[in-house]
């Protein structure tokens, strides 16, 4: 399940008890979230580079698209966990690596996780049968 917090996204339910549940953060190295450009709807993935707890890397934008230091990023819909548009941050950087048709992109989460306190887990009450319809697709 996704795990937001009123300024963006947290993390991702790992397990869970009876009265518990344990979380991985975005900030785990191993976390990647599906995210899109929400002016353009250009999609990559979210990961975090261990460094600052405050900035995060947009990876799989290809080169061609026209970006701009501010634009948002939210996240795109593509998984069962996420839901489209939850806020993840902005763009303060990119540039274009040498010999790739990719951008590296760096964005400032829109959630201070030093700071956060509160959550809100989402349950998609919808997940077994969209992963059903996913296999059902992808075996065709």
């Amino acid at each position: 399940m996704a795990v937001i917090s009123p300024n963006g996204i947290a993390g991702i339910v790992k397990d869970v008890s009876k009265h518990f549940s344990s979380v991985i953060s975005v900030l785990h190295k191993q976390a990647k979230i599906s995210a899109k450009i929400k002016k353009n709807g250009y999609t990559g993935t979210i990961l975090w580079n261990g460094i600052n707890y405050k900035i995060g890397t947009l990876k799989d934008i290809p080169t061609h698209v026209k970006l701009s230091t501010g634009d948002t990023v939210i996240t795109s819909g593509y998984s069962s966990i996420f839901p489209e548009g939850i806020l993840i941050g902005t763009i303060i950087d990119y540039k274009k690596e040498q010999g790739s048709n990719f951008y590296t992109i760096y964005l400032k989460f829109s959630e201070d996780y030093n700071k956060i306190s509160y959550v809100y887990v989402i349950n998609n009450l919808l997940k077994e049968e969209q992963k059903k319809l996913e296999t059902i697709s992808q075996n065709d």
